[in-house]
């Protein structure tokens, strides 16, 4: 590799400007990285998707996205040495590369692609590791980097088990990638917020991180922040839910993804699209490959028409896990056919009895993701109260209990439905239970 890990914290004269952070100085391996056709494809990709709808400056992209979660990654590593921990060189070096491509094995518009439960779509482990190891990907990791690609799939790698004998130090990347600091997770909530121009995602990053400390627990590395660092966790987590709220959870990103979402699931099951070709497109060629497959008069032609005229879907109704149907409701999340079956009962009872007019695909249940938003970041007391002992977790500091926690990010999972007309929403708040007890007969 051509610069040492000094350099990579910041003794090269490269530096390549980005919006949020500055300035983040590259080398050579990093900018022969960033050439390959792999990470080139994620200028395309649209960190937030549909959003641009209802913020029409969040247009920043999956590529940026890599460069921010590559910078905090330096700047946590250098951190981790600075306080005395030891890291080789190859170790810090595998840390960063898996930074950049962290994002490099996602489908184009993957809220939508990635939300839809079919076998023969390709899962996001598969593509990073197809992508890591068997593509120009891999010689640049093995002749600018000198690393083994597979060992940077491993710290890449998520769904399902853990790779097997992972190193402490493995963890402990793990961790910073997309643990209980996440820097996945951080830079995607100030660039995010900043793109969309909302005042509640301001985090103090490197107050955070100055703060950060290693303590060992069970035999393994851990990330822990000291109580003068409390105070931008703090921030972090409130940021988080209402960027959730008001962002991630805008109808005007949800309902144009799960209209894309039944567009390229139909396409799928039709073997009109091919899911492995359709993963190495970016959004504006997988958008293309979907419309040009679809036959006329189908569900793929509709919706893509009325998305590309920007003629999205009504909003029908939305439910959280409060409601008694939520959860009969999230059990179709996990197949995509089951889903689709349930929409077009919904639209057959509605148009069978008079009760509204609707097509068989007029109807969508846009479902939200069941990963928790935990807050795994320990805490280092400068004084622990009576019966603590360090490291303590965030809800101690916090005063909230696990069930606290729950109700709180009730709100963030919201069910949506959406209809194709102002008409057929009214019909489906009137009949709103028959249709949920028609969903839990459905198989």
């Amino acid at each position: 590799m051509s610069g040492t890990v000094g350099e990579l914290f910041g003794g090269s004269g490269r530096r390549i400007r980005d919006v949020v952070w500055g300035d983040v100085p590259i080398d050579r391996a990093v900018r022969t990285l960033l050439e390959t056709e792999a990470m080139a494809r994620l200028k395309g990709i649209s960190q937030l998707g549909f959003t641009t709808q209802a913020f029409p400056r969040a247009r920043h992209s999956r590529f940026d996205h890599a460069i921010g979660v590559y910078h905090l990654t330096r700047l946590t590593l250098k951190r981790i040495t600075d306080s005395g921990a030891y890291l080789e060189d190859r170790e810090v070096q595998g840390a960063l590369a898996a930074a950049l491509l962290l994002d490099a094995g996602r489908y184009p518009y993957p809220q939508s692609i990635e939300g839809i439960a079919l076998p023969s779509i390709l899962s996001r482990k598969e593509l990073s590791r197809n992508l890591i190891e068997e593509t120009e990907v891999a010689k640049v990791l093995r002749n600018e980097w000198d690393l083994e690609p597979h060992n940077v799939y491993r710290l890449v790698s998520r769904g399902g088990p853990l790779p097997r004998g992972l190193t402490p130090t493995e963890h402990l990347i793990r961790d910073i990638l997309f643990g209980s600091l996440s820097v996945d997770m951080l830079d995607g909530l100030i660039r995010d917020a900043q793109a969309a121009s909302l005042p509640y995602g301001i985090v103090k990053v490197e107050p955070l991180i100055e703060h950060l400390r290693i303590v060992g627990q069970d035999n393994r590395a851990l990330m822990a922040v000291d109580e003068e660092g409390v105070g931008s966790l703090q921030s972090l987590v409130f940021s988080r839910y209402l960027l959730h709220y008001n962002v991630y959870g805008h109808h005007a990103l949800r309902i144009p993804t799960v209209m894309f979402l039944r567009a390229v699931q139909d396409a799928l099951q039709t073997e009109a699209v091919d899911p492995f070709a359709l993963s190495e497109k970016d959004d504006a060629g997988a958008f293309i490959m979907v419309q040009d497959s679809a036959e006329a008069g189908s569900s793929t032609a509709a919706l893509t028409k009325r998305l590309a005229e920007r003629r999205p879907y009504y909003r029908a109704l939305e439910l959280d896990e409060r409601h008694p149907s939520y959860a009969s409701l999230m059990r179709l999340r996990d197949d995509a056919s089951w889903r689709r079956r349930v929409e077009e009962a919904w639209s057959r009872y509605l148009t069978r009895y008079r009760k509204g007019v609707a097509g068989p695909f007029d109807i969508l249940i846009d479902l939200p993701e069941t990963e928790a938003l935990t807050t795994g970041l320990r805490v280092i007391r400068r004084y622990p109260l009576p019966g603590e002992r360090n490291p303590v977790t965030w809800q101690h500091v916090s005063g909230m209990t696990e069930d606290d926690m729950i109700r709180y990010h009730a709100p963030l999972r919201r069910i949506r439905v959406a209809t194709a007309s102002d008409t057929l929403a009214t019909s489906v708040r009137r009949h709103a239970e028959e249709l949920f007890t028609i969903a839990e007969e459905v198989g």
